[in-house]
């Protein structure tokens, strides 16, 4: 596998990059044409092309989202857990107490004290993200909980971090951007680290299908598949942010992913018809037909009805 340094300047070349900032990468003109990346494809499938145009990096008005405490814990989890270079250039541990300037008494952290509201001042100007005190403490928990399993004990996780995948679609002329948490180096099988509140089967059915994980997964097999790497599985390491700090590594089916890759192929193929038309429509575009409860609603609903007219 060849790894190219990025020299800073826009993409213009297929291939795997490292040292691109995440923050660069998410950023408009990362390629010298339009990109999309996984998040861009799952938003327009699971919502509409005005949903993901709103989002898109690329488009004219595009305001970055404010990262939320979970993203946070989410973002310094997978920095340290996956062994990213930097850690303290990007977070910093906020203080659990505070010297007192007049009394010099210490003090239980309070936002609304002088010498609080300074500190964080301090941190914001130099960049870094505050990590606060139950944060650290769930990462600890997570991370006590992801070592001790035998998959990632054999090296799961480990291989290349930091990189990133760039393809050129050629039925739409978009590039195609992907950034695995972990390229593994020792073989064919990929993983993503993913933060999660529950990990029992039916919590993360939902999950899965809910974030589109497969479209996800099926992004990185086409761009591994572009790109000369091989692809043999999309794996899922979910970690509980809260106690017990549960992990549970999910393997994606063959058949959900190659699901994916046509339901990327139809969204590739809508936002290239969005672009020519300068039209971006909305789910409201589709009223005026029925819509039908899903089998398994109706399917409740008929149980139950069974029983209440039986009675």
């Amino acid at each position: 596998m060849q790894v190219t340094k990025w020299s800073g300047k826009p993409i213009s070349k297929p291939g795997w990059y490292s040292g691109i900032p995440i923050e660069r990468y998410h950023s408009p003109g990362m390629c010298d044409g339009p990109a999309v990346s996984s998040s861009n494809l799952r938003t327009l499938w699971s919502k509409s092309e005005a949903h993901m145009y709103h989002e898109w990096c690329e488009a004219p008005d595009y305001q970055p989202k404010e990262a939320t405490r979970a993203m946070i814990l989410g973002a310094a989890a997978h920095h340290l857990f996956l062994g990213e270079d930097g850690f303290n250039m990007k977070f910093v541990a906020q203080p659990e107490n505070y010297r007192d300037s007049k009394t010099a008494e210490l003090k239980k952290w309070n936002g609304n004290a002088n010498v609080c509201k300074d500190w964080l001042a301090a941190a914001e100007d130099s960049g870094r993200v505050v990590v606060k005190p139950d944060e650290f403490k769930a990462i600890k928990g997570m991370a006590a909980s992801l070592t001790s399993q035998p998959l990632v004990q054999e090296g799961l996780l480990s291989g290349l971090v930091e990189c990133s995948g760039f393809i050129k679609d050629k039925p739409t002329g978009l590039w195609i951007k992907v950034r695995p948490d972990v390229i593994p180096v020792s073989g064919p099988d990929f993983v993503d680290l993913k933060t999660t509140s529950d990990v029992t089967s039916h919590a993360l059915q939902y999950t899965m299908r809910s974030f589109g994980y497969h479209q996800q997964g099926a992004l990185i097999w086409e761009v591994c598949e572009a790109l000369g790497l091989p692809f043999a599985s999309f794996n899922l390491m979910f970690v509980e942010t809260s106690a017990p700090y549960c992990a549970r590594r999910i393997e994606l089916a063959d058949k959900d992913l190659e699901d994916g890759r046509r339901i990327n192929r139809v969204a590739l193929n809508r936002i290239a018809k969005a672009m020519t038309l300068k039209h971006w429509p909305g789910p409201s575009e589709n009223d005026g037909h029925p819509l039908p409860f899903s089998h398994d609603e109706r399917a409740r609903t008929e149980a139950r009805l069974k029983i209440e007219e039986s009675a």
